[in-house]
């Protein structure tokens, strides 16, 4: 579970830490005042796209912090493969800084990490559901891959991928042979080189990063040197350096501190300043005493740095996609060019792996029959919760594996299967089943995809939820239905929600208000934990506004009371 999350200097967020509950934890707020910068801060520790506008106006830097506790053995195993520290704990630190320059720093338990090493471990730990998520809905192929999701089948897809990945490569490497010995002797070259040149550099990864750390400081060696040659001269070894000021102030100011507690005070104060200067010249006599300038370092550092830039120019936009690039080809260049490497031994493997796709595929095909009939019962009866009591949804499957469709041509295939998966509904009674995105109105749609959403939790293993503005297209009288199932969920994952509803934020185990004020002439987001008594408040201000009565509190607290006893039940 995440158990705080640190902001500082993010967008209109100056500095705020937020303590998360196990369960339930819902963010409100009038529109506008930046609830959704609480997903954005975790969205950026978890790798998500960042900018320099990050940064609060007017700082050099925004940094998030969060900390997870990591209970589930098999996940803290995901963790450390993906960071490479088998050492890692059940508590870990996510921390992720960006400058007003755009430079973004990354690091797992203060140790340093690339961006993609973040996203990866962040999708092992918090799955965000964005409030314009319902849109995805509509496409075929987000639909396969709910379906998949729910059924466990995804990683037999990654496996039917992988398949038609080969598949795919061989055959365009024996068509190659086939068709134009020149362009594959010419393909031969071109890998060859490329894989050298790549090669030659000895490419690391995270390198260009720390060498320009490195170059900086040493572009700026002499200026560094100067200054604390400069401040140490003045502290500790000019004729009349500040030390010496002190300590002639300090005497004289023990002759009468006797005198009088507040000149006491005063001197005592001296002395621990003196000792501070004094600890200060030392360090900075150490820092130029052990400071160690070399041009020729710089000089390799620029090469370096430019040899990194012509890769990047021409393989990838970083050392790691460059490496990768590598990889890619050096495979390429294998069936290109390995012994024995002729059309006809290509045939014999590209037969193999068409029987390997139409199995697996097969079996793809076969699941997600079995998972289909076994999510439109459970999506119907949510739908029925969710208002529309007379809805019916099913998902159909066209596929060259059903009966009466002959033997599947592997041209048919592609990188998910055989299959074209399609939400069908029907919301109204004595309406024929029709494609979601033909027939299904924006509330509609948003409740098809809470339903899913619902159930999809029950079989995801990523131990925080986030939802964003979940009510978003439903009205209030869906929202004590939502509460409770958001309810549900919180049940066996940490669930964090953004929303407007005053039902839906009833059902919370923790609320916090996120309010915007104006303070020194600066605009501030601010994000307060409710107490009972504030958080009743809170609801009233959801049901009717700045308007509220007593009998809008009666309400809140009526509606705080019925959603405790749900809860429990």
């Amino acid at each position: 579970m995440l158990q705080e999350l640190y902001i500082t200097n993010f967008v209109l967020i100056d500095k705020v830490t937020i303590t998360l509950c196990e369960r339930l934890n819902v963010f409100s707020g009038a529109t506008g005042v930046g609830k959704s910068m609480v997903i954005g801060a975790l969205n950026f520790i978890l790798g998500g796209r960042a900018t320099a506008d990050l940064v609060r106006s007017g700082k050099e830097e925004a940094t998030v912090i969060g900390k997870f506790f990591i209970n589930d053995k098999s996940l803290l195993k995901q963790i450390q493969k993906v960071s490479d520290n088998s050492a890692m704990e059940e508590e870990v630190l996510l921390q992720r800084s960006i400058d007003t320059s755009g430079r973004s720093r990354c690091r797992i338990n203060d140790i340093p990490v690339t961006v993609s090493t973040l996203k990866e471990i962040g999708d092992i730990l918090v799955n965000i559901h964005g409030q314009h998520e319902h849109e995805t809905l509509l496409h075929g192929m987000n639909q396969l891959y709910i379906l998949d999701d729910f059924g466990g089948i995804s990683p037999l897809r990654e496996q039917f991928a992988e398949v038609y990945r080969q598949f795919t490569e061989k055959t365009i490497v024996r068509d190659t042979l086939k068709n134009n010995q020149q362009e594959r002797g010419q393909k031969i070259d071109l890998y060859a080189f490329q894989i050298d040149e790549i090669d030659k550099a000895q490419l690391k990864a995270g390198e260009g990063e720390e060498l320009e750390k490195e170059r900086v400081l040493l572009s700026n060696a002499e200026k560094i040197f100067s200054t604390v040659s400069s401040c140490y001269s003045q502290l500790y070894e000019s004729s009349d350096a500040i030390l010496e000021k002190l300590k002639t102030v300090m005497r004289e100011l023990q002759s009468v501190a006797k005198l009088d507690d507040t000149l006491q005070k005063i001197f005592d104060d001296s002395s621990q300043s003196a000792y501070q200067l004094e600890d200060m010249a030392f360090s900075l006599g150490k820092y130029r005493d052990g400071f160690n300038y070399d041009p020729q370092r710089l000089e390799y550092i620029e090469e370096r740095l430019n040899t990194i830039r012509k890769l990047k120019s021409k393989y990838g936009t970083t050392v790691e996609e460059i490496l990768s690039y590598r990889d890619e080809v050096a495979e390429k260049l294998k069936l290109l060019s390995g012994e024995g490497t002729t059309a006809e031994h290509l045939d014999a493997e590209i037969e193999m792996l068409t029987n390997a796709l139409k199995q697996k595929g097969g079996e793809l095909t076969k699941k997600r029959l079995a998972t289909a009939d076994q999510l439109a019962p459970l999506i119907n009866k949510e739908l029925h919760d969710l208002g529309i009591p007379h809805g019916r949804f099913c998902v159909q499957i066209t596929s060259p594996f059903l009966p009466d469709n002959g033997e599947p041509q592997v041209f048919e295939a592609k990188r998910h299967g055989f299959d074209q998966v399609d939400f069908l509904i029907s919301p109204n009674p004595g309406e024929d089943l029709k494609p979601l995105k033909k027939i299904a109105s924006g509330g509609e749609i948003s409740r098809v995809m809470l339903a899913l959403k619902h159930q999809l939790a029950k079989v995801d293993k990523t131990p925080v939820l986030v939802f964003d503005e979940i009510d978003a297209n439903i009205g209030g009288r869906m929202g004590e239905v939502i509460g409770e199932k958001l309810s549900s969920i919180a049940r066996s994952h940490q669930v964090i929600c953004i929303t407007h509803l005053p039902q839906i934020a009833s059902y919370a185990d923790e609320q916090w208000k996120v309010n915007k004020l104006v303070k020194n002439g600066k605009t501030v987001s601010s994000i307060e934990n409710l107490s009972k008594e504030s958080r009743l408040e809170e609801i009233a201000d959801m049901i009717r506004g700045s308007e509220k009565t007593d009998i809008t509190r009666k309400q809140a607290q009526e509606m705080l009371r019925d959603a405790k006893r749900k809860v429990k039940k």
